[in-house]
C-alpha cells in the first residue's frame, strides 16, 4: 500500500485550534463528549472519578479512550492510583458546555503532574477531508513539525510547541509523517500504515520522553475520534 499523507496536487494544509463548527446531531442538548489520555510518563495506572463514580478504569500511560457522552455542567474530577480510590494523584473542577468535546489529558511528570483540557465543537463534517489533530504531550520535548515524507517532506504541522494542539485538513490517504525539532530535519519518530477517511477526524499523540528508555520512550499514539455511547458510565 502506498504510503501518502498529501496529494501532490492539494499540498496547502489548513492550521486552525482544534475547534469546528457544528456538534454531533441527535444528541441531548445538554451532553457534551469527555475522552481522557493518560500522557503522564512516570505515573502510575489510574482511576477517573466524575463526582466520585468511576468512570475509566485502570488506565496505563499512553491510554486514551475514545468519547464518551457526559451531562453538560460542573462536575468534580478526580484522578486517583488505578484501585486505590484513596491513593490521589490530583482533583479538580470542570464546567462543560453541551455540544461541546473534551480531551482531558493528564500530562507532565508525576512531580509536577497537572490536567490540560482541550475542546473543539464538532467532529469532522468535510467529506472530502480527513480531520488530522496533533496533539504535543512530551515534557521536556522541543516544538516540532509533523513533515510529509513523500512529498519532498512538506510541512503537515509548523511549530507545534508542548501542550499545545494543531490540526490539518487533508485528502483520505494513507499516513507516512516524521516528526522533528521545529525548523530541523533529524527524525525524532515516523509514523506510518494507518490509514485516514474523509469525512472522519483523527488524533495522533506525541508523549513520552525524548531520549528515553523503554516504556518511557517518546512514542506516537494515533486514533480515531469518535463517540461510544455511555463508554464514560460507571465502571
Amino acid at each position: 500500500m502506498k504510503n501518502i499523507i498529501l496529494s501532490a496536487l492539494a499540498l496547502t494544509v489548513t492550521l486552525a485550534a482544534a475547534q469546528g463548527t457544528t456538534p454531533m446531531t441527535g444528541m441531548n442538548m445538554d451532553t457534551s463528549f469527555v475522552r481522557v489520555v493518560h500522557a503522564s510518563p512516570d505515573a502510575p495506572a489510574v482511576d477517573v472519578y466524575v463526582d466520585g463514580t468511576r468512570t475509566v478504569a485502570g488506565a496505563a500511560f499512553k491510554a486514551v479512550t475514545t468519547y464518551g457522552n457526559v451531562k453538560a455542567g460542573r462536575h468534580n474530577v478526580v484522578v486517583t492510583v488505578a484501585g486505590d480510590k484513596s491513593k490521589k494523584v490530583l482533583e479538580t473542577n470542570v464546567t462543560l458546555r453541551a455540544g461541546t468535546y473534551y480531551t482531558v489529558a493528564a500530562l507532565g511528570k508525576l512531580s509536577n503532574i497537572g490536567l490540560k483540557v482541550f475542546t473543539t465543537t464538532s467532529l469532522n463534517t468535510n467529506k472530502a477531508k480527513a480531520r488530522l489533530n496533533v496533539y504535543h504531550l512530551s515534557p521536556g520535548a522541543p516544538n516540532v513539525d509533523v513533515l510529509a515524507v513523500d512529498y519532498n517532506n512538506a510541512k503537515v504541522v509548523s511549530n507545534l510547541a508542548y501542550s499545545n494542539v494543531k490540526t490539518a485538513y487533508v485528502n483520505p490517504m494513507g499516513v507516512n509523517a516524521n516528526v522533528v525539532p521545529a525548523g530541523g530535519m533529524q527524525v525524532v519518530k515516523n509514523i506510518s500504515g494507518i490509514n485516514i477517511a474523509g469525512g472522519k477526524s483523527y488524533s495522533v499523540f506525541a508523549v513520552g520522553v525524548v531520549g528515553g528508555t523503554g516504556d518511557m520512550a517518546f512514542t506516537l499514539i494515533p486514533t480515531e475520534d469518535k463517540v461510544v455511547a455511555d463508554s464514560m458510565s460507571a465502571k
